[in-house]
């Protein structure tokens, strides 16, 4: 099974959950969507997209939450099928990344998490998940 993350905000008690935990593949996927768009128009920069995802800690600037407001637009208003034909030799990936819904939920929960971050000043992380496990510990019968 492949592991879950989710955003997290590092200044609040017990890491608090900013965004749905999800399979690293599943944002691996929104990633590489996001990234094809960016190739077509150039609506902003991949450093500014994926600061949050590549710096532990990150404490969001001003312009991070438009570079992913433009990219909801790209995403939104984009023939995801045809943009996302190099995907097309995975057919898992291709049916997760052409899911304007699904992709459409993960990119606002992401400028949800920077808002939170440049507007509390909190740093956030990209964290895996911890899952507790509900069984009790120890070898007692």
């Amino acid at each position: 099974m492949d592991p879950k993350f989710s955003i997290v905000c590092n200044d609040e008690p017990l890491s608090t959950a900013l965004s749905n935990e999800r399979e690293l593949r599943v944002w691996l996927a929104l990633q590489e969507l996001v990234l094809a768009l960016l190739a077509d128009s150039g609506f902003t920069s991949e450093a500014m997209l994926f600061a949050w995802k590549n710096e532990p800690r990150h404490l969001a600037t001003a312009k991070e939450p438009y570079a992913w407001r433009a990219a909801i637009e790209e995403i939104k208003n984009s023939d995801l099928p045809s943009k996302a034909q190099i995907f097309r030799k995975d057919p898992e990936k291709f049916v997760l990344i052409t899911d304007k819904p699904v992709m459409l939920k993960i990119a606002g929960e992401i400028t949800s998490a920077l808002l939170h971050s440049y507007s509390s000043r909190h740093r956030i992380s990209f964290a895996p998940v911890h899952s507790t496990s509900k069984e009790p510990s120890g070898l007692a019968r």
